[in-house]
């Protein structure tokens, strides 16, 4: 569940606000000079006691945890308002807001227009960790693409995915049908990651895949920008060669219109699953 990101950082003057803003710059510190700092930088008559119960609610709703110096922001909740901004971020960038869908409530088959091939990307990823993450049956995610281009922007963010995943026993098979050298490359390091990679793959023909849980998501890619990426990745033949400057500019930040379509349709899921662990 996201944290309620208007109860603590709309109200301007807030004490919570406050102090969240004093730990944003300084920490960890005693509850004493956290009333310290609030007091002389908000220049207000907000008293001790009052800077310390707003302390200790922060501290049961673990915004705050306690070391032996002092108060910090628990990381935790910074990760969570750092997902939800980006996701309000991704919903002013689409055409048709696009929420973490709810697998009890969702219609059978939702449609999202994004502006750009990022944006989807990041909606991806966060629709993908709200419910892989909170399954409690180990999950097979497949995803068709004709390009593994990931790593080459988001290693990181990648590398940690797979880290959780792999905790929790979720598995994951990738297809994809390019061959360029950032495909190899970026297969490998899947691969290393612990998922099951396959290049040279007959997949993505008409539109990129994903599946996991009951979901089914097709990306529909337009054909510009599908031949530019085509042609960047496949004139590469080393990494070094791949200008991902060029890239963003004119193929993954591109204005455009991204159609996703997600189904809700466990047999359909379960029939690509099928199929795609069929070719390893």
């Amino acid at each position: 569940m996201y944290p309620d990101l208007a109860a603590y950082r709309t109200i301007s003057g807030s004490t919570k606000d406050q102090i969240i803003n004093v730990l944003s710059y300084d920490w960890p510190l005693s509850a004493r000079r956290i009333y310290n700092f609030v007091k002389k930088k908000y220049s207000n008559g907000v008293t001790y006691q009052a800077v310390y119960k707003a302390i200790s609610q922060m501290l049961a709703e673990k915004i705050l945890i306690k070391s032996k110096e002092g108060y910090l922001l628990n990381l935790t909740w910074i990760k969570e308002i750092h997902d939800q901004t980006e996701m309000i971020r991704v919903n002013y960038y689409s055409e048709q807001r696009a929420t973490l869908l709810d697998n009890e409530n969702m219609d059978s088959i939702r449609v999202f227009i994004f502006k750009t091939w990022f944006d989807v990307e990041k909606y991806l990823y966060y629709l993908q960790k709200n419910y892989v993450m909170k399954s409690k049956e180990k999950q097979i995610i497949c995803v068709h693409q004709n390009h593994e281009w990931q790593p080459l922007f988001y290693f990181r963010a990648d590398y940690n995915w797979y880290e959780q995943i792999k905790k929790l026993g979720h598995k994951t098979f990738r297809l994809c049908s390019g061959i360029s050298a950032a495909d190899k490359w970026a297969s490998d390091v899947y691969k290393k990651m612990g998922a099951r990679v396959k290049t040279n793959a007959k997949c993505a023909d008409s539109s990129e895949i994903m599946v996991f849980s009951d979901l089914v998501i097709q990306v529909y890619i337009p054909e510009d920008l599908k031949k530019k990426l085509d042609e960047a990745l496949n004139k590469s033949k080393m990494l070094d060669q791949i200008d991902l400057h060029w890239l963003i500019q004119n193929v993954f930040e591109k204005d455009t219109e991204i159609k996703v379509v997600i189904n809700k349709d466990a047999k359909i899921a379960d029939e690509i699953r099928k199929q795609t662990m069929k070719q390893f």
